[in-house]
């Protein structure tokens, strides 16, 4: 009241000490303000207003008359509230009480519209945080985007499937055998109702299912020995670091070597075994290396990665899928691990890495000749006789003492008329007594054994220039009709070409109605 009644007297006095003295006779008119005074009176104002408001807003005073106590209250309270208000801002809120932003950030107009509705109400994250509290502990979250849920329905539908699959799956794989092959096939688990059986059944076919990537694709990889073939040893052989070695470089690519006497070594003991190429190399990337190597297929029947057998996180030869007396199989190998299930069997060389003068591979050919000549029941008792030994270099050595001790026999016996062969006292070196000596019979044009024992001739020597003879006449043939019989063999498959597509031809016309053979 004061400062209104204050402010209205001093512009009241200020508009009269303005206004200029007028003669008496004139007509009254607006008086000239000072700009001064003009801007004084603005001021003061605005000092009234700003008093009235901040008047309106405080509690009114106890009496009416004391003005300076009312003006000082405000003061005084703000004072006092100001620690409160500053250890309020500065308290934090419990970490429970935080709302919860991983489903989206919430709306807070309600509360900020609360906020300036009333001075009293709480802030709008406390808010927030009561109703989040709330919804923990039981109420369902009003707020879910859209790909959440999208999430959880296909979560739900595949959980679902995949529980109903494997179900269907298990029942159908234990229902009962189809046909007597399988049923004896699987004749420790016969029909039945029960759940055991069922279970045994499913759990026989899965791990056939299992076994179909992991075995050889055939259960007898060479078809039935023929009694009418002459060679009754069979030669494994692999392919990479063994009879070839690839290298890739930056400069060339990929390059695949020969390795040194590859096609004297493959064809000098074609004459004595069956060759197989037994090779972990897939068969599209093996076959036209292979064709390449051996055009005129003295390997007979070439073995991939197809044929091998995996186990263990390895890729192992199964010697027993051959289809092979056991008793009678050489394999070569450059890895002992591929050769694990039929080690006694195995001939293991170090890897081939591209030397020009290697000369390992045909080192082997004297000893696996000598095999061949004496005909042992068991090449798995002289395989073992060399276990841990370098064969070339220790055949070499036990051959020259053999030698030495035949010719020693030779001069003690030479007035006499039984004469020493040399390949027995080899024989007797080595431990081994042969079943069947092949050499003992000379053939036509060939020199009879006794004259050449008498000439100081060893049985493994006669071997050797039988085994020459028929190498130099079979590279002869192989000069002098290669050609033709690659050209053959050409003529064969285009022929057996056209025969599958004409017979695909057919099995599709078929389809769509009968085929009419008849043509104008």
């Amino acid at each position: 009241m004061f400062s209104r009644v204050a402010s209205a007297r001093l512009a009241t006095a200020s508009t009269r000490l303005s206004r200029p003295a007028a003669p008496v006779f004139r007509s009254p008119r607006a008086a000239s303000i000072s700009p001064w005074i003009r801007t004084y009176a603005h001021r003061q104002k605005k000092t009234s207003s700003f008093t009235q408001r901040q008047a309106s807003t405080n509690e009114p005073a106890k009496g009416a008359s004391s003005d300076a106590p009312s003006k000082a209250a405000p003061k005084e309270a703000a004072k006092e509230d100001a620690p409160g208000h500053e250890s309020a801002e500065s308290e934090q809120i419990p970490f429970h009480k935080l709302p919860d932003l991983t489903q989206g950030i919430p709306s807070t107009i309600e509360q900020e519209l609360a906020g300036k509705a009333g001075p009293s109400s709480p802030s709008a994250l406390e808010e927030v945080a009561e109703q989040d509290s709330d919804r923990r502990r039981g109420r369902r979250d009003s707020y879910v985007s859209s790909s959440e849920r999208n999430r959880r329905w296909w979560t739900r539908f595949l959980l679902l499937a995949t529980a109903g699959g494997a179900s269907f799956s298990l029942l159908y794989m234990g229902r009962d055998w189809e046909d007597a092959i399988e049923a004896d096939r699987h004749a420790d688990v016969p029909n039945g109702w029960s759940p055991s059986l069922w279970w045994q059944r499913a759990n026989a076919r899965m791990s056939e299912s299992v076994s179909y990537y992991q075995d050889p694709a055939f259960d007898k990889l060479l078809p039935d020995p023929d009694p009418s073939f002459e060679r009754p040893y069979t030669l494994c052989l692999s392919l990479e670091d063994l009879l070839v070695h690839s290298e890739w470089s930056r400069e060339h690519g990929w390059r695949v070597a020969k390795r040194p006497g590859m096609d004297y070594f493959v064809r000098y003991l074609s004459q004595y075994y069956e060759l197989v190429l037994f090779t972990t190399v897939p068969f599209g990337i093996g076959e036209p290396l292979v064709r390449k190597l051996d055009p005129f297929r003295f390997i007979m029947w070439p073995l991939y990665r197809e044929a091998t057998k995996f186990e263990d996180g390895e890729i192992v030869k199964d010697l027993s899928y051959l289809n092979r007396d056991l008793s009678k199989v050489i394999v070569i190998d450059t890895k002992a691990s591929n050769v694990r299930k039929q080690p006694e069997n195995a001939i293991i060389l170090d890897p081939w890495k591209g030397e020009p003068k290697d000369t390992d591979l045909v080192g082997l050919i004297p000893f696996l000749e000598y095999i061949h000549t004496m005909q042992y029941d068991d090449v798995r008792k002289v395989i073992k006789s060399f276990d841990g030994k370098h064969i070339p270099t220790e055949f070499a050595r036990r051959e020259a003492i053999a030698r030495k001790e035949f010719n020693k026999q030779l001069e003690t016996h030479k007035s006499k008329h039984s004469k020493p062969s040399g390949m027995g006292a080899l024989g007797n070196l080595l431990g081994l007594k042969p079943a069947n000596m092949s050499m003992t019979m000379s053939p036509e044009g060939e020199q009879n054994p006794s004259e050449a024992f008498a000439q100081g001739k060893m049985l493994q020597d006669l071997a050797r220039e039988r085994g020459q003879r028929n190498y130099e006449l079979l590279e002869k043939e192989v000069r002098e009709n290669g050609e033709k019989w690659l050209q053959e063999e050409k003529v064969a498959m285009e022929k057996a070409q056209k025969e599958a597509m004409s017979s695909m031809v057919g099995s599709f016309g078929g389809l769509f109605g009968p085929h009419d053979e008849k043509k104008a």
